[in-house]
C-alpha cells in the first residue's frame, strides 16, 4: 500500500470513530495507527477498508448505538368522532 492510500485511510478510520463517540486524542490516534498497521501487514494488496472497520472492536470500546423509539407511546385518546353536539 503506497503512502497516500496509508494516510487516506487514517483519515477515514479517524473521522468514523470519531463520530462513532471516541475522543479525538493521541490515545486514539495511536489505536487508528496500530489497526492500519496491523491490517495491512503481510497482505498489503488484498486488503479491504471494510475489513479495517470489522476490527474496529477489537481496538476500541465505542458505545452500542442508542436507537430511538419506532413510534410514540400509544395513548387512548377521542379524535372527536359521534360527539354529542
Amino acid at each position: 500500500m503506497d503512502a497516500q492510500t496509508s494516510y487516506q485511510w487514517l483519515g477515514k478510520l479517524l473521522v468514523y470513530l470519531e463520530l462513532s463517540g471516541a475522543s479525538n486524542d493521541r490515545k486514539t490516534f495511536n489505536g487508528a495507527l496500530a489497526l492500519l498497521a496491523d491490517g495491512v501487514a503481510g497482505n498489503e494488496h488484498s486488503v479491504r477498508f471494510e475489513d479495517l472497520l470489522a476490527r474496529i472492536p477489537d481496538y476500541f470500546e465505542l458505545d452500542e448505538p442508542s436507537l430511538p423509539p419506532v413510534a410514540p407511546p400509544i395513548r387512548r385518546s377521542s379524535i372527536g368522532y359521534f360527539t354529542d353536539d
